[in-house]
């Protein structure tokens, strides 16, 4: 179906709410839109083959709401979704993964700037969204990208994944996210190329990102742009874990100045700013920085698993 086809689109998408949402059948649809019921069955195959209905099947226990309640009355987010942790820590991510998406498909109004980082997580969010997530948003690279090829999945992989997913424009930032000197990162700041990835990137009314444990086996380290020895340096200046590359301590401030002005990306602070942030987060290891992300009141949704809630949930927030 063509864009511009908006008749038909139209007619695609009243079929389908009245089927799906209202519960008609398909006798009823033709009489009340004067089609025929050949048609009404036209349409909904229409509907589910091009993206306009997603059938999934969901668990309604798949979800801790008495972790999400606590979350929520603790901390300044608007939304937490906690999953019930699965037999192994993969089948945790993925079902973690599927409720970001989730999370995706259901913001309104339609996001017309969505920003996302990038990373294993990204990359799992990525696959599980459906074909026709959005409608034809422009999708910005938040934060500079891979320095060395190798295990991670590359941002721009991930970047124009997203939005070949809802027919829209892909923004790759073509730089790497921490880089030798702040005159560097300067520099490169400045180049037309990335300040344009970098002005879109404020206008993002959706942010998506994982947040990063800081280890010597992040996915940073392994990216290339940092080595273990400044991972452990980080992490002995207080260091928790980054967001967007960001490096914050325990209570979600700046780590290092230095390492600040060696990031290329979106500010921790124009990240406050975006009207839905969401933050992903599964595992043990990332509760600390999940729990400074929250102190730091970086994310309005959370999105993470019962485990790593409990562990944040566990320790007592700093008077």
């Amino acid at each position: 179906m063509k864009p511009d086809d908006t008749q038909r689109r139209d007619a695609v998408l009243k079929v389908c709410e009245l089927f799906y949402v209202q519960g008609r059948n398909h006798q009823q649809i033709a009489e009340e839109l004067g089609f025929s019921r050949w048609k009404v069955s036209r349409l909904l195959e229409v509907g589910r083959n091009e993206g306009f209905v997603q059938v999934r099947v969901h668990d309604p226990y798949s979800r801790d709401g008495d972790l999400e309640a606590e979350l929520l009355q603790r901390y300044s987010l608007e939304e937490a979704v906690v999953v019930r942790d699965r037999a192994t820590l993969s089948q945790t991510i993925g079902e973690v993964c599927a409720h970001a998406a989730q999370v995706m498909v259901q913001i309104r109004p339609n996001p017309e700037v969505v920003g996302i980082s990038w990373g294993n997580t990204m990359a799992r969010v990525a696959s599980c969204l459906g074909e026709g997530w959005a409608d034809h948003p422009t999708v910005v690279q938040l934060n500079g990208g891979i320095a060395t090829l190798g295990k991670v999945p590359s941002a721009a992989q991930t970047v124009v994944s997203v939005a070949k997913r809802a027919r829209g424009q892909a923004l790759v930032l073509p730089c790497p996210a921490i880089v030798g000197s702040p005159e560097l990162a300067t520099a490169l700041s400045q180049d037309p190329a990335v300040a344009n990835v970098l002005e879109h990137g404020k206008k993002a009314s959706v942010a998506l990102y994982s947040l990063g444990a800081l280890r010597t086996d992040s996915v940073l380290v392994e990216a290339g742009c940092l080595t273990r020895g400044d991972a452990t340096q980080l992490r002995a200046k207080g260091g928790v874990g980054d967001i967007l590359g960001h490096f914050i301590n325990g209570v979600g401030q700046i780590v290092d100045p230095d390492w600040e002005a060696r990031t290329i990306g979106l500010s921790i602070d124009d990240l406050k700013k975006v009207d839905t942030s969401i933050a992903v987060a599964v595992g043990l290891q990332k509760s600390a920085i999940t729990r400074a992300a929250l102190l730091g009141g970086y994310p309005s949704i959370l999105i993470t698993s019962q485990s790593t809630a409990r562990e944040v949930l566990r320790e007592t927030d700093p008077k």
